[in-house]
């Protein structure tokens, strides 16, 4: 949830946000992309630290504490799965894409 809260933030109004979902070799990995302000390659592997937030010049009234991302992780990480982030820069969106293990997996 707080990944699809943080894409509908930081896009602007008639920017686009997708969601997807698979299931692929034991896994279920979901992705969320946006159109959004995207995320410098210098902070990119940063965004899952405790309190990380970008500088921004234009902060919006909405920014967080930077608290949600590193929960997110941690969250993902407890039940055996994965979180990644990538950006192709400033003003170029960003994806970010969970990766989760089937019931059947993690039985085993």
């Amino acid at each position: 949830m707080n990944l699809l809260v943080n894409a509908s933030k930081y896009t602007n109004d008639g920017g686009n946000i997708s969601l997807s979902a698979q299931q692929k070799d034991g896994e279920v990995i979901v992705r969320i992309c946006d159109s959004g302000i995207g995320i410098a390659p210098d902070v990119l592997p940063y965004v899952f630290n405790l309190f990380m937030q970008a500088d921004h010049s234009s902060r919006r009234p909405e920014a967080g504490l930077g608290i949600g991302l590193a929960l997110v992780k941690r969250l993902i990480e407890m039940h055996g799965g994965s979180v990644t982030a990538a950006s192709a820069g400033l003003g170029q969106g960003s994806e970010f894409t969970v990766c989760l293990p089937t019931l059947t997996q993690r039985a085993l």
